[in-house]
């Protein structure tokens, strides 16, 4: 099921390319130049890291991830 999130996101709004891979406990993201962090699952779609206030929604079927943090969010289209 997580495999469908794996691959490497990027967005017009900012450049920022992150990369959504999948470890033995599910999955991790790591944004260009900065280390990687857990990922919680909320849903299906739907993980959070909380120390850095980042929710993460994914859209399998478009290809695109949403990015919310501090009230600001930036759609990622998958490469």
């Amino acid at each position: 099921e997580l495999d469908k999130h794996v691959g490497i996101y990027t967005s017009a709004d900012i450049s920022l390319k992150i990369t959504i891979s999948k470890t033995k406990t599910g999955l991790t993201a790591q944004a260009t130049g900065q280390a990687s962090f857990p990922l919680k699952a909320i849903n299906e779609n739907i993980f959070t890291f909380d120390q850095a206030g980042i929710q993460l929604t994914f859209n399998p079927t478009q290809n695109t991830m949403l990015l919310l943090q501090n009230g600001k969010e930036f759609l990622f289209t998958k490469e």
